[in-house]
């Protein structure tokens, strides 16, 4: 037990540590090369304003824990299927009836319902990001993560009784 929770801290240090990493030099970078100058239109003798690229490039803030809980989703689900599967291994037997039938076809697959279910979770809570329902976005990787959380420690648990 005590490796399986070692390999979930370090595994979780390391999927959300490139979470802090920050964009804004991109982002600067692409704001002086559009604004450098003025655009001329080859029709016209007009010069146009310099186009202001702040305007078009703005850099969405996220808060701090959202980019995290997104690594960990990820973490946690792969952390889940690789307990499951090691589990299976050993001769237990899946005990949700809806991943039943997906793992007795084979572990690509399962491992691939694991990864739309990581990316359901993002994109649900991108998609309520953005439609201003952002403590509803942290709320709910908070809460699919919280699940995940349990799932994985109580497959551990498995994975001990059955070796």
């Amino acid at each position: 037990m005590h490796g399986y929770t070692v390999v979930a801290i370090v595994g979780l240090v390391l999927t959300t540590s490139s979470a802090f990493a920050e964009d804004r030099p991109i982002a600067d970078a692409i704001a002086r090369a559009f604004s450098v100058g003025g655009t001329v239109n080859a029709q016209s003798t007009d010069v146009a304003k310099p186009v202001r690229a702040e305007g078009r490039f703005r850099h969405r803030r996220r808060p701090w824990p959202l980019p995290i809980l997104y690594g960990s989703s990820a973490f946690l689900q792969s952390f889940d299927a690789y307990v499951t599967l090691t589990a299976l291994e050993a001769g237990a037997s899946e005990a949700n009836p809806l991943m039943e039938p997906v793992i007795g076809r084979s572990p690509v697959a399962f491992i691939a319902v694991k990864a739309g279910l990581t990316v359901a979770s993002i994109v649900a809570a991108e998609k309520l990001w953005k439609d201003h329902h952002r403590k509803s976005a942290v709320a709910l990787m908070v809460f699919s993560n919280a699940i995940m959380v349990a799932v994985a420690a109580h497959n551990s648990s498995v994975v001990q009784q059955v070796k």
